[in-house]
């Protein structure tokens, strides 16, 4: 073991390990440092400019892993995670969303004590100030948020369009969902720029002697002993590649943290001996703790869409969409002398979160209750515990039943997007208007795990497997294509929102056809959680409700894994607060 010791080690500089580097150094006593496989790019214009976000895809500062071969979609898919100080928070777009107050709940319905929504929500306060219009803030936290004023043409005709048929705006901070948003965006309104967890909660404390922050150093393991056949294993101290290429060692005496992300987490667990034992075996590596669960129950949000022609008298941002020479150069001069424009936001402020009416009847029900019955109860992954399966699918059909919580999250541009086009690049002449359309809870469930003990791969996007299983439980087909049929009706009728755009013919009246169309159309947004997932270890938990790793005394988990049932759309700012509420239980542990 080396001679250099910490009092804690955070294996992963991104959202939410600088979260934790903050707050816990705020303790002069604890010596803390932040190990991170990437760069520091908090000064990369495309970091920080918001429009050029898009670039940041299969970039240095990207891991750009790959799921294996889709059994039910009609494409590979991948899976940008972000490899910089910072992590996904400096890479992925600006959307401040936070969760419902029913999925909070729900995870503290699973056996987490102390996950009330009134402590996550306070945690989440802590994370942020809100700037809205005329210079008006609130909070204190340090990341920035930029709300738009909701009064540009397309955002009053989305929000008024939803608003006559009968979902009216809501706040998407306020864990009350159900209707239209305008959603906050981590913009800093004073600098235009990207406002994340390296220059919000890093930056400001970087000079504090008890904090070392150390860039291309990739941990390959966690030093993990067992004093006895029956004692928890302690975690001694990491090993990592340091940016020279060396192996080195570095001790702790206190705890290790792993904030590596819904990929990388479980897979550091694995390489350190913790996980499914057969397969570490197979790989030849020791196993400290047995555990199946972890780098299962990964979800995320799938997501499909469906475009309109705009009327040719309307503005919309298809020019700058298809890189037109003056609509980019005009969008360029717009940021640098006035901070507007389509650089200046990610485009997708205006969104909804809303709820599924064809299930809120009677008769909406027994189809339901029908559905579930047709398709088999944990269908969603074979590795899932009945216990887990059956607490997932009840959670999941509360939602679907109740008028007042959201089914699906829908994100509203002003441009054409390729959902059904020849290609990813492909952008349409002429003028369109967006509508992309998430499952938000979806019952099917994937699995990370590692394919190769070798240490020089854990720096690069090979030595493990991920497998989203989208489609696995056939629900979230069903729910997924009335989805489709839905927005196509409600946007038939919102005539706010319809005066602005060219007649069309309904394409989804037949469910079937709606189903088609989401198996050929399909993809998966960015927001991958649930691989460590916090629950009672019977139930397939890897952490307990204070994140420690089940068979381990002095290390835990703190990222978008742990959380077990899927946020309602984009987890940026869950993953602040589940960030802000681990610094607080460590910090009242390690008193």
């Amino acid at each position: 073991m080396s001679s250099e010791t910490y009092d804690v080690i955070i294996i992963g500089g991104g959202t939410s390990g600088l979260v934790l580097a903050n707050r816990l150094s705020e303790d002069p006593n604890l010596q803390v440092i932040v190990l991170e496989s990437g760069q520091d790019r908090s000064a990369d214009p495309n970091t920080l400019t918001p429009g050029a976000w898009p670039l940041l895809s299969n970039s240095p500062a990207d891991w750009t892993f790959q799921t294996v071969p889709e059994k039910d979609l009609k494409r590979q898919i991948t899976i940008p995670q972000g490899k910089a100080l910072g992590g996904s928070s400096a890479i992925n777009s600006f959307l401040f969303t936070s969760t419902s107050k029913a999925n909070v709940e729900g995870w503290r319905n699973l056996g987490n004590e102390g996950w009330d929504y009134a402590t996550y929500e306070e945690a989440l306060e802590k994370s942020f100030t809100l700037h809205k219009s005329q210079g008006v803030a609130e909070g204190q936290g340090p990341l920035q948020l930029t709300l738009a004023t909701g009064e540009t043409l397309w955002e009053k005709a989305w929000i008024s369009g939803l608003e006559s048929v009968g979902f009216p705006r809501t706040d998407p901070l306020s864990g009350r969902l159900g209707g239209a948003i305008i959603a906050p965006e981590s913009i800093n309104p004073s600098t235009k720029q990207r406002s994340y967890a390296a220059n919000a909660y890093l930056d400001p404390v970087r000079s504090r002697p008890n904090l070392a922050v150390r860039t291309e150093t990739t941990v390959t393991k966690v030093l993990l002993e067992r004093p006895s056949t029956d004692a928890d294993a302690v975690a001694k101290g990491v090993q990592f590649i340091s940016k020279d290429g060396s192996p080195q060692t570095i001790g702790v005496r206190k705890e290790v943290i792993i904030s590596a992300g819904a990929i990388n987490s479980p897979r550091l667990l694995e390489l350190s001996g913790v996980g499914d034992g057969s397969l570490l075996q197979r790989l030849g590596i020791n196993v400290v703790v047995d555990n199946s669960h972890v780098g299962e129950n990964l979800q995320n949000h799938l997501f499909t869409g469906l475009t309109f022609e705009a009327r040719d008298d309307v503005d919309t941002i298809d020019a700058f969409f298809r890189q037109e020479a003056d609509a980019v150069g005009a969008a360029m001069q717009d940021y640098a002398t006035k901070g507007t424009g389509p650089m200046a936001t990610s485009n997708m402020v205006t969104m909804a979160q809303l709820p599924l009416p064809e299930f809120h009847s009677e008769e909406g029900r027994k189809e339901l209750d029908g559905l579930f019955s047709a398709l088999g109860a944990g269908s969603g992954s074979p590795a899932t515990t009945p216990a887990f399966a059956a607490a997932h699918e009840r959670f999941v059909r509360s939602v679907l039943t109740s008028p007042s919580e959201a089914v699906g999250n829908y994100v509203f541009g002003s441009a054409y997007a390729p959902f059904d086009a020849p290609s990813p690049t492909y952008r349409a002449p002429g003028k369109h208007v967006s509508v992309a359309i998430e499952l938000s809870h979806p019952l099917s469930r994937g699995s990370v795990h590692i394919t190769s003990a070798d240490r020089e791969r854990t720096g690069t996007s090979e030595g493990l497997t991920v497998d989203c299983r989208y489609l696995s439980h056939p629900l979230d087909l069903e729910v997924l294509a009335r989805q489709v049929r839905f927005t196509e009706d409600m946007i038939s009728r919102a005539e706010p929102l319809t005066r602005y755009l060219k007649p069309y013919s309904k394409r989804f009246t037949d469910l079937e056809a709606a189903k088609d169309y989401v198996r050929r159309t399909a993809d998966g947004a960015y927001h991958y959680t649930g691989t460590c997932s916090m629950m009672p270890r019977a139930m397939g938990g890897v952490v307990d409700n204070r994140l420690r790793v089940y068979g381990c005394s002095n290390l835990r988990v703190c990222d978008a894994s742990v959380v077990p049932l899927e946020p309602t759309a984009n987890p940026q700012a869950v993953v602040y607060a589940v960030a802000e509420m681990g610094a607080k239980f460590i910090k009242e542990d390690l008193r």
